[in-house]
């Protein structure tokens, strides 16, 4: 059964005939029957084009944080918008917002705009590679850093089996195009293994330019660091002479006003942010603090970008950094993620299925399988068809998650207790029938 009605059908026509499969990111495209063409949001609610009604738990991937459509937002960027959004120079928004953004982020000495959470983590690679002079980045299984060349390797799409020994573990490459000289760059580990960290530095150590990493596994069931984990990462790299990245395009101004660096205790020397930064417009930053400061003060490691800091983009991330600052939207997200957290692992409780909600209230997973589960390799335990039956059951009922259990289901202050008492409903009703073989 399609989930598309007539109208959103017809749509989803002009789309596949304009855009290749209909979209202009992979990631939406769920096949001819199932894309859904999406006319507005409302708080935290979409609406396809035949009028239909869904609790968003996609939230456009993760920016979302204050609601669709916030208003305080909107009338910002109308205003940037009707003065110019584009100039060749620094704007007086572009310097408000990042005001805005060193007050949330106070361990940053430095900063700068840019478009994208691809964009900020290339820049931020370059930037410990030109600082440091070395070229090796250690990254982690299952997480994702953007569509650049140097981070496409056991991603989140990386089947866990094939990613080698976890001693020794084989760099998984994610895309087709990279060229086969770019793995040399890179080293894979397990997240939430130190010792296995460490092991890399003992060996490699001079030559590590950076540890790249989601303080919270984004996108792998959003699993949380191991005690102690960060705290080794950050340790190493000091040690070392070598670069600690937070990537916090989904964890910053989501999981803390103040982003992991907050919430865990833990400072990086560069920090990368988008998503939830600007509440849905595409605006990202890169923050920096000691020598990575004076890497591009002094000139010489290239960073640019025609739009980076431009009049909509500030404007959306100053309106939405002054508000997350005032502690109310995080502390409402916080209370709705906790609710549906502790509803779902009662809902699983009640109907005897192995499993549990995983991550953070505010961008979390559900786990189908057996034990606890802390690295992307133990979600090869994870009952795949069980999670993707339950959830395309929960869209046709009006609920959205994302239909891949990798990505988390993410929450806004939109949201309301009725949003969560509905999405417990519907939940119960989708895993009963999809354990019963009930038709769709």
């Amino acid at each position: 059964m399609s989930l598309q009605g007539a109208k959103t059908a017809e749509w989803f026509d002009r789309a596949y005939a304009a855009l290749i499969n209909g979209v202009s990111s992979q990631f939406r495209y769920w096949g001819d029957d199932d894309t859904i063409v999406i006319d507005h949001g409302e708080a935290g609610h979409v609406i396809d084009m035949d009028g239909k009604r869904y609790i968003d738990y996609q939230l456009g991937f993760g920016p979302i944080i204050l609601g669709h459509g916030e208003p305080s937002v909107v009338a910002a960027v109308v205003d940037a918008a009707s003065a110019g959004p584009s100039f060749a120079m620094t704007q007086r928004r572009e310097i408000e917002a990042a005001e805005k953004v060193r007050e949330a982020l106070s361990w940053a000495e430095g900063m700068r705009f840019t478009n994208t959470g691809t964009e900020a983590t290339m820049h931020a690679i370059r930037l410990a590679r030109g600082v440091t002079g070395r070229d090796i980045v250690i990254k982690f299984e299952g997480q994702y850093h953007g569509v650049h060349d140097y981070v496409m390797f056991s991603t989140a799409g990386a089947p866990p089996e094939g990613l080698g020994s976890r001693f020794r573990p084989v760099p998984w490459q994610s895309s087709s195009g990279i060229p086969d000289s770019i793995r040399t760059y890179i080293r894979t580990l397990p997240y939430n293994d130190l010792e296995l960290v460490q092991k890399v530095f003992r060996n490699e150590g001079n030559r590590i330019a950076a540890v790249i990493v989601e303080p919270t596994l984004g996108n792998a069931f959003g699993f949380m660091p191991v005690d102690g984990f960060l705290e080794g990462l950050r340790d190493l790299c000091d040690e070392s002479g070598a670069a600690l990245i937070f990537d916090e395009v989904k964890t910053g101004f989501r999981i803390a006003t103040g982003g992991a660096a907050e919430y865990f205790g833990v400072v990086p020397d560069i920090g990368t942010y988008a998503k939830a930064l600007g509440n849905g417009f595409p605006v990202a930053a890169i923050a920096t603090r000691g020598e990575m400061v004076e890497g591009w003060r002094k000139g010489g490691i290239a960073q640019a970008g025609t739009y980076s800091g431009n009049g909509v983009a500030a404007a959306a991330a100053k309106a939405t950094v002054e508000q997350l600052l005032t502690g109310e939207p995080l502390a409402r997200v916080e209370k709705v993620g906790r609710s549906l957290m502790e509803g779902i692992d009662r809902v699983l409780s009640d109907v005897s299925l192995e499993g549990m909600a995983t991550g953070h209230p505010a961008m979390f997973s559900i786990y189908f399988g057996e034990g606890t589960p802390k690295e992307f390799r133990d979600t090869k335990g994870h009952d795949s068809e069980l999670y993707e039956d339950v959830i395309f059951r929960m869209i046709g009922k009006g609920v959205m998650p994302c239909p891949d259990a990798l990505e988390p289901w993410f929450v806004c202050a939109a949201h309301t207790d009725e949003d969560v008492a509905k999405t417990l409903e519907v939940f119960q009703e989708s895993v009963s029938e999809a354990r019963d073989g009930s038709t769709k």
